[in-house]
């Protein structure tokens, strides 16, 4: 700055000081004290509204944070495979196997269903069924013998059940069942039921036994039951299909009876006993009742009587018309051809015998015996020959 203008400047403030000082009053002690006062509010004010600031400033930016967006915006649904359920685990206790091996049976102590209700043996002797050991042996011929095993969930609850053919052999013609055994939670040897049986007239024979795939135990019965005199051959056979329902084993598949056995019959002979009267001369006669049964249902081609009679005897008058041949001229035994037995028929014949001049006879016994046969010519089996013979007394009055 040029030296000329510093001192102007000096000379200036030098004149207004001298003016304005003799003017201007200094402010007392009352004075200092409201500014010092009012100087301390306003710095205390600046502090407050400084600390206000310091904490709306962060609340109001997380405010904004986490204030909620706005909701998207809707998607149109498209087609999807549905979500897969999860699997429910049960807690029901696992089915028991019921799967016995034969020498598990074998060991076991079981029960059966009752024979009481089945045909006896010949010997008419029933088989236990209560707490019983099952036989393995077939030579001994003991009771409740084990024929066959089969295996298959006949109950349908997921689990293999055992079933078993077992005979009660008192005679060669004992009766049969079968049962299905299953095990309880335990592990123990239930009987399930039975499935079968043999019965009156037929089945008299059961043969085997299988179980399908889907639990219908199928088995195999015989009309006629093999004996002496009876092979198994001329035994009618079928198969026959049982399902359990919950309470018992129904028969669903299969016929449900059988037609007559061609090669069966069911006859007797029963007859009125002898009495010889004395004729002029020195002959006596007497007449006896002769009845012929065909007890089957089948038809009898031809059917014989044979006489055993003494040779005293011989057959006279109309009584015999009924026989195809001329018995006067027959030797003993005389034979008299019936023909024909239809079925359930029932035949009565008066026949007269009598006893020469000069051919002394004593009382006595004598038999009459009865045989059919078939259309093939072969003689018809029976399964019990007893009342094919009968005997009658001859005697004087």
């Amino acid at each position: 700055m040029p030296e000329f203008d510093s001192a102007r400047l000096d000379a200036e403030f030098s004149t207004y000081r001298a003016v304005m000082l003799p003017v201007i009053t200094p402010d007392g002690p009352t004075a200092v004290r409201r500014t010092v006062r009012r100087r301390r509010r306003r710095a205390a004010m600046a502090v407050a509204t400084a600390l206000v600031m310091a904490v709306a400033l962060p609340v109001a930016g997380q405010a904004g944070i986490r204030r909620d967006p706005e909701p998207p915006a809707k998607v149109p649904a498209t087609p999807s495979d549905p979500p897969t359920p999860t699997p429910t685990v049960s807690s029901a206790p696992p089915v028991p196997d019921g799967r016995i091996e034969r020498t598990q049976l074998l060991a076991a102590t079981v029960d059966l269903p009752g024979w009481d209700d089945l045909p006896a043996g010949p010997d008419g002797k029933a088989c236990a069924s209560r707490g019983i050991r099952l036989s393995g042996d077939p030579v001994r011929n003991d009771a409740n013998l084990l024929v066959e095993l089969g295996y298959g969930d006949v109950d349908r609850d997921g689990a293999t059940e055992t079933v078993a053919l077992v005979r009660c052999l008192f005679g060669t013609r004992g009766p049969a069942q079968v049962v299905a055994f299953d095990r309880d939670t335990a592990g123990r040897i239930v009987t399930l039921g039975r499935v079968a049986a043999t019965a009156v007239p037929t089945p008299e024979w059961l043969i085997g036994l299988e179980v399908r795939a889907d639990g219908v135990t199928r088995v195999a019965l015989a009309d006629r039951a093999p004996g002496p005199g009876w092979p198994l051959e001329q035994s009618q056979r079928q198969w026959r299909g049982y399902r359990w329902d919950g309470e018992r084993f129904r028969q669903t598949e299969g016929p449900t009876t059988f037609g007559p056995n061609p090669y069966a019959a069911d006859l007797s002979v029963s007859s009125s006993n002898l009495a010889l009267a004395r004729e002029p001369g020195d002959s006596f006669s007497g007449t006896i009742e002769v009845r012929v049964r065909n007890a089957s249902a089948g038809e009898v081609a031809e059917a014989v009587l044979s006489f055993n009679l003494p040779w005293q005897l011989r057959p006279v008058g109309d009584g015999w018309s009924r026989c195809r041949e001329n018995m006067l001229d027959a030797r003993v035994p005389y034979q008299c051809t019936l023909g024909r037995l239809a079925p359930n028929a029932d035949i009565r014949l008066t026949l007269r015998l009598q006893r020469a001049q000069g051919t002394p006879l004593s009382s006595g016994k004598a038999t009459i015996e009865l045989f059919g046969s078939g259309r093939d010519g072969n003689g018809l089996l029976e399964r019990d020959r007893d009342d094919n013979v009968a005997t009658f007394t001859h005697y004087y009055r």
